[in-house]
């Protein structure tokens, strides 16, 4: 696996690309960020997670396992959100609701 304990922050996009290189099944899973206290910068965890909700989000039609299942762990009190992005676009997630995500310019 990727080393772990980048901070997350501009140019994540160019890490997690080196990464996908070094290993392609990052690309299969989450990539899990951590902070240790809310005044803390998130960090890489780990690579290539399964995420397993628990059930009860219900989830708009047609958005497929992976949507569903940000949606839902969103609703873990110990979560802080989710952001799932794809090649149709980029989705937060944060207790139990979603909205499309921009990155600032």
């Amino acid at each position: 696996m990727p080393a772990c304990g980048m901070i997350f922050e501009e140019g994540f996009a160019n890490k997690l690309s080196a990464a996908m290189s070094e290993n392609p099944a990052v690309h299969d899973g989450a990539t899990m960020l951590l902070r240790e206290a809310p005044s803390r910068r998130y960090q890489v965890a780990g690579w290539s997670y399964r995420l397993f909700p628990p059930p009860g989000a219900l989830a708009p039609p047609n958005r497929g396992t992976a949507f569903n299942s940000c949606l839902a762990m969103s609703n873990i009190p110990t979560v802080d959100g989710l952001l799932l992005l794809a090649t149709s676009g980029a989705w937060k997630f944060v207790c139990g609701k979603f909205e499309e995500f921009h990155f600032a310019p």
